[in-house]
């Protein structure tokens, strides 16, 4: 079987794409597989996909036209396998709006959102786009004035304006349907935000979290429920807020990242895989 990592993109997370993709070759090639790495740029984004040779798809591409279903359809039409989730559920999970509404009618608890800024009835709050990574592109305001600077900022974007939920980061994954276990992001500078976490040494990690025995069962339903609801495969990760004893569920990654700072792969030796064993199980 002949693997191409799909890797790169045009998104603005478009080099840890890079790191992740790197990282998932050099453990195909070191477990013998037949791999070899094609860099998404705009110039070939279609080209990619219809000019190369491959059995299968290996997707380790983030944010838009990479993780939220316009690559995953291309691939459905030219009939080649890929790994993570399909098209539908892939373009709802990158809608982060979308994916709260879904949470919320499965019982899922999340921090209040708000249409527009004419609804906010407290601050701080939280702008972010509703198709970026997590870090990408966020804003926390404390005044009406902060949130038309961050709408500035992000003009062109669609928007979610929720509000700022302060408390301890908790993080899930989820492997084929079953949840590997629970890790707390404590970032140093106080925000866990894009240098925090790609940079080594800038974020502590507790993995299993030292949490209450309820607080770890809730959050491992949540994730394990947010998965099915949204019809997801292989591997995804769910982001949480810890506060007064209660999880906020905030997002769901479907092509999580696979660096050397990522959490999944942390997670995964919870249940005594390796990365190695981690890249197997989801070409499996």
């Amino acid at each position: 079987m002949k693997i191409a990592v799909f890797m790169g993109g045009v998104s603005s997370e478009r080099e840890i794409s890079l790191r992740t993709g790197k990282a998932i070759l050099e453990s195909l090639i070191r477990q013998g597989y037949d791999a070899y790495g094609v860099e998404l740029r705009e110039d070939n984004l279609l080209a990619a996909f219809t000019e190369n040779e491959y059995d299968l798809a290996y997707l380790a591409l983030h944010g838009e036209f990479g993780e939220d279903g316009r690559i995953q359809a291309v691939l459905d039409i030219i009939k080649k396998p890929y790994t993570g989730s399909g098209v539908t559920p892939s373009a709802i999970a990158m809608d982060k709006n979308m994916t709260k509404i879904i949470a919320e009618k499965a019982g899922i608890r999340i921090p209040k959102s708000y249409r527009d800024k004419t609804e906010i009835v407290s601050f701080p709050v939280v702008v972010k786009p509703t198709t970026e990574g997590s870090s990408v592109g966020l804003y926390i305001c404390k005044s009406i004035e902060d949130v038309e600077k961050a709408e500035k900022n992000l003009e062109g974007k669609n928007l979610l304006i929720e509000e700022f939920v302060s408390g301890e980061e908790l993080t899930v994954g989820v492997l084929n349907g079953e949840p590997l276990g629970v890790l707390k992001i404590t970032p140093k500078s106080g925000l866990y935000d894009f240098q925090s976490k790609y940079t080594v040494g800038m974020t502590e990690y507790e993995y299993p979290a030292k949490v209450s025995n309820e607080v770890y069962e809730e959050a491992m339903v949540f994730s394990k429920k947010i998965h099915q609801e949204l019809a997801l495969s292989g591997v995804s990760r769910s982001d949480f807020i810890l506060k007064d004893g209660k999880v906020y569920f905030l997002e769901v990654n479907t092509c999580p990242g696979m660096t050397e700072t990522s959490l999944v792969p942390k997670l995964a030796t919870l249940k005594g895989y390796t990365f190695d064993d981690l890249v197997k199980k989801i070409i499996q």
